[in-house]
């Protein structure tokens, strides 16, 4: 079953000929960008684990669609349908999804400006230009460190001929952050980075041993060290 307006909603345009006020064709068109949003947050969190930004943000929708569903009650629009969890797909990659977020976003805070233009009401313009505003100041600037943090995580693992997609393959805290700091690092792990290939595939165990040996060693040189200045 389709919303009466569908063509409306898709377009993300207000038809001054259509038999809708355009207060309710406005409030309808953003409460069906946030559904949208909110599915394709929800589907990556689900593929890809309850981690940051997505995990969040998809919280943050929520929120979003709940101060727009207020609208809806308080002005008399009908709430339009949510087909979107049965028809939004992810990425293979978390990069991928990163980027497809970050021009999600974009789109949402154009789409804001556009309504904006549209609606004279102060409730509803005070509505819009807070959510506009959480997306051009928090959404978005996460969305675009998450996608530069896959960029260079995913340019990191194919210099060592890793997938994209095994490129998120957790193996515990200890070698995920190993390899999140190798990624980071870039050219500069300089002798570390020849490595990788070999701490991903290592057990969570041996690496915490060959760090904590590693700083035992450390710590033994720097004390035999400061011996014998001293004496």
């Amino acid at each position: 079953m389709q919303n009466y307006d569908e063509f409306i909603l898709r377009a993300q345009r207000i038809d001054p000929r259509a038999p809708y006020p355009v207060v309710h064709q406005a409030v309808r068109i953003a409460l069906y960008d946030e559904y949208a949003a909110r599915s394709f947050y929800a589907r990556v969190a689900e593929a890809f684990g309850a981690r940051p930004p997505f995990a969040n943000i998809v919280r943050s929708e929520e929120q979003h669609i709940a101060v727009l569903l207020g609208l809806c009650e308080r002005f008399g629009i009908p709430r339009p349908l949510d087909p979107f969890p049965q028809e939004t797909n992810v990425a293979p990659t978390w990069l991928a999804n990163c980027q497809r977020a970050v021009n999600g976003e974009i789109a949402n805070v154009h789409l804001y400006a556009y309504l904006l233009t549209q609606v004279a009401e102060p409730e509803i313009r005070q509505v819009f230009q807070r959510l506009q505003a959480a997306s051009l100041q928090n959404h978005l600037p996460a969305f675009r460190q998450a996608a530069s943090a896959a960029q260079a995580q995913e340019s990191y693992h194919a210099a060592h001929g890793i997938p994209p997609q095994q490129a998120y393959v957790r193996h515990g805290p200890l070698s995920d952050f190993l390899e999140t700091a190798f990624s980071q690092l870039g050219p500069h792990a300089g002798p570390l980075g020849l490595f990788s290939p070999l701490l991903r595939r290592a057990h969570p165990a041996m690496l915490a041993g060959m760090v904590a040996g590693g700083a035992g060693v450390y710590l033994l040189k720097d004390g035999i060290g400061r011996h014998r200045k001293e004496s």
